[in-house]
């Protein structure tokens, strides 16, 4: 068997503002919300965040058009990088 699962869970469960007196220095406390304390997941500034879902349909097809050129540069020129190392181990010019 584990350690793991040998070792005994010693947390309690709290809401911190359930139970605002108990101090997690000076015991060990697993922070569990209650459903009324639960703190939400939207931000301040979420609202101001524009996401369409025609944007994240076609931000793949974008962005592969966009990348292509780039793309081509680099492995163009790490092909020739390649080749000319090639030559030079061979003793001859590319």
């Amino acid at each position: 068997m584990s350690e793991l699962t040998d070792t005994p869970n010693l947390a309690s469960s709290y809401c911190p503002r359930c139970e605002p007196e108990r101090d997690p220095v000076h015991e060990i406390l697993t922070v569990c919300w209650c459903e009324e304390h639960r703190p939400t997941c939207e931000g301040a500034d979420d609202a101001r965040a524009i996401v369409g879902g025609g944007v994240l349909d076609s931000a793949g097809e974008v962005n592969a058009a966009t990348n292509r050129p780039w793309c081509e540069l680099v492995h163009r020129a790490m092909h020739s990088k390649s080749l000319s190392s090639l030559g030079e181990s061979s003793g001859t010019a590319p």
